[in-house]
């Protein structure tokens, strides 16, 4: 599923849905480089990704690293209560509830965005998916015992995350926001205009709130519809070394000399 560059279109909400955490928002907000280079933050992130599925052993280990490395340091108190949490709270991207968030972000995020580009997924599939992801997770220190068993009971945690204020909007996520979604610049607000609305508009209806997004007009709701089909129909006949990710197809060109030695 993560080889799909269709998935790419799924990045900006994916952060959206990351920094919706207040934790997550205030670690981003006092020790990311997000406001003066939010592309790079972008990019930064789907490359570590992609090295922890596709990469080799040492290209894991070092996107370990790094992401050790930026987490570090990354930690502090929040100033003000902001949903269940109260003035004060510390916050720390090692966290194993923190962390689990984010991971659920991505395993989300990435169905959701192959469901709406790519094509239907059965159960059986979003489950192998769903476990297959956790070894992630446990890289980020989180146990897995401490993972819900089922992609559906994940799905579950992350709505009654949200319900009980666990996850909730805060002032600094709608300042982060214009920043991930390319609407901080007006020369590039413009141009970014299309994919912007395509994130927010995939936002579960509760976390688009909070952040003060209007939902799909009926005309955006019918252009999605279109394009929907248009990649559903095409995409399976898009040769492999446009429709897939490089570390993908790396991947892929060392299990066949593999194969071969």
């Amino acid at each position: 599923m993560n080889r799909e560059r269709a998935l790419l279109l799924m990045g900006t909400r994916v952060l959206l849905m990351q920094i919706a955490h207040p934790m997550v928002a205030e670690s981003v907000y006092n020790h990311s480089y997000v406001f003066k280079k939010p592309i790079k933050r972008l990019f930064r992130t789907l490359s570590l990704t992609l090295a922890l599925v596709y990469g080799t052993q040492s290209e894991t280990e070092i996107a370990l690293k790094e992401i050790e490395e930026a987490h570090r340091p990354a930690t502090g108190r929040l100033t003000e209560p902001i949903g269940k949490h109260m003035s004060g709270a510390a916050y720390n991207p090692r966290n194993p509830r923190q962390a689990f968030w984010v991971q659920a972000t991505l395993v989300e995020g990435a169905v959701t965005g192959y469901e709406t580009f790519v094509g239907p997924l059965s159960e059986a599939d979003k489950q192998a998916f769903y476990v297959e992801s956790q070894q992630i997770g446990v890289w980020m220190g989180i146990n897995r015992q401490r993972m819900p068993a089922t992609y559906n009971a994940m799905l579950d945690y992350m709505q009654e995350a949200v319900e009980t204020g666990e996850v909730a909007v805060s002032e600094k996520a709608r300042k982060i926001a214009p920043f991930i979604t390319g609407q901080s610049w007006p020369g590039l607000s413009l141009l970014s205009h299309p994919l912007y609305r395509l994130s927010v508009g995939l936002l579960p209806g509760t976390i688009q709130q909070q952040f003060g997004f209007k939902p799909f007009s009926p005309f955006e709701q019918h252009t999605l519809n279109i394009i929907q089909a248009a990649t559903y129909r095409f995409l399976p006949l898009m040769p492999g070394f446009l429709r897939y990710m490089t570390p993908y197809q790396r991947a892929m060109a060392r299990l066949r000399a593999h194969a071969v030695d």
